[in-house]
């Protein structure tokens, strides 16, 4: 018994769309994360390093930005898997968060609805430092991120500012090139 032309067609496409898959995605990493792992690979290896808060220098008038930073960061880095994290003691790598610039300016939009909106631009670098001796391993260069939120409270457009700076620095940080 012969299958009709189109059958065999259908066949055919199907293993050439599947057999096109598999070979296309070959040696693909999907977000830095290595096939086959749960670890994402970044600067600091396969995540099995420690890694703690050297010191944060920000230029702020805000007494806070220091301690959400550090929180921010700790919590990225676990939650990417990047390293395993230490408050304090020795750790594999330390890490320094500077601050070369930022500034946020709110004003009303007009004079007819009162929206209050806030321009936030947040400048970060990341510097990691070798535990061991110190030595800078790598340098995320200066991030820049500019946005305006249309909010009420002015420290929720630096929270979220500073939010997003501090997650494409860590991006860069699993970037290959």
């Amino acid at each position: 018994m012969r299958m009709p032309l189109g059958t065999w067609k259908g066949l055919i496409a199907t293993a050439v769309c599947c057999l096109s898959l598999a070979v296309g995605g070959c040696g693909y990493e999907l977000d830095g994360y290595a096939t086959g792992s749960g670890r994402a690979v970044s600067v600091l290896g396969d995540g099995n390093q420690t890694l703690r808060i050297d010191k944060v220098e920000q230029v702020t008038m805000y007494p806070w930005v220091q301690y959400y930073l550090r929180g921010l960061v700790r919590d990225e880095v676990n939650l990417r898997r990047l390293a395993r994290w230490v408050d304090s003691g020795n750790a594999d790598y330390l890490l320094t968060i500077t601050m070369p610039g930022f500034r946020v300016r709110s004003a009303v939009s007009n004079q007819v609805d009162n929206t209050l909106l806030s321009d936030t631009i947040v400048q970060l670098e990341l510097i990691v430092r070798s535990g061991k001796n110190g030595n800078i391993v790598w340098r995320s260069g200066v991030i820049s991120y500019f946005d305006r939120f249309e909010t009420v409270d002015e420290a929720n457009a630096v929270r979220d500012g500073l939010k997003e700076a501090l997650r494409r620095a860590l991006d860069r940080m699993q970037q290959k090139f």
